[in-house]
Order: C-alpha cells, then sequence, then structure tokens
C-alpha cells in the first residue's frame, strides 16, 4: 500500500504543475488506471484472452468503443479512488533525494511496461 500511495505522490506533484495543475488528483488516479490496465493487457495477452474480456467488435463506432471502454476501466478507477485519497496525498513529505530516485524508477517502470506490452502484442500471435 506504501508503493502505491509514492506513486500517487509521484503522480500528484507532477500533475500539480503546468496545464493539469486544476485537477491532478483526476490525472493521477487516470494515469495509475491505464498503468494497471497495462498490465491486466499483458496477462491477457499471454493467456490470449483479450477479446473475452474487451467486449469490443470491429463494427462498433468509435463512441460506443469509448463508452464500452469507460464500463471496463470504471472498477479499477474506483478502486484506486477508494484507496487513495486526495488529502492524503496532499499532507505527504518526502526527501528529494527519494523524490527524484522514485521519479526515474517510475519512468523506468512505465517505459518498461510499455515495451512489454509492444512487444507482446507484436510476438503473441491472436490465435
Amino acid at each position: 500500500m506504501k508503493t502505491i500511495k509514492f506513486i500517487a505522490f509521484l503522480f500528484y506533484r507532477y500533475y500539480s504543475n503546468g496545464s493539469t495543475r486544476n485537477i491532478p488528483y483526476l490525472s493521477t488516479i487516470c494515469a495509475m488506471t491505464l498503468i494497471l490496465y497495462m498490465h491486466i493487457f499483458q496477462i491477457l495477452i499471454l493467456a490470449k484472452q483479450v477479446d473475452k474480456f474487451i467486449p469490443i467488435k470491429s463494427s462498433y463506432d468509435k463512441p460506443t468503443k469509448y463508452i464500452v471502454m469507460f464500463f471496463v476501466m470504471a472498477p479499477i478507477f474506483l478502486l484506486l479512488t477508494f484507496l487513495v485519497r486526495e488529502k492524503e496525498l496532499k499532507a505527504i513529505n518526502y526527501t528529494d533525494k527519494k523524490i527524484r530516485k522514485g521519479n526515474l524508477l517510475l519512468i523506468g517502470y512505465i517505459i518498461i511496461t510499455m515495451l512489454l506490452l509492444f512487444g507482446l502484442m507484436i510476438l503473441i500471435p491472436k490465435n
């Protein structure tokens, strides 16, 4: 749980600046949801079960696909909002050294996760 809150803190700190400074908590939860779903997709690709988990047909139009994905991603989003509260993120303090190290590790982790996901999509045949 500490790790999840630390990752949330790093995202919250990042999103508190720039164009997302009005919605850093929402941006944090969305980013963490996306990362968790990348891991779910990796598992589904290895198990060859992506089509069964995500009921999207190629005949759907774009808005329908967005609505389906909203409902597929909503449970993890709601779970994260329950586990990580904005008030807690504002109260957390870490040293600059720990934040710098955490940011580097988080960036590396995201890059490795994306490379693994893309690699699995390319290397593992659908059938």
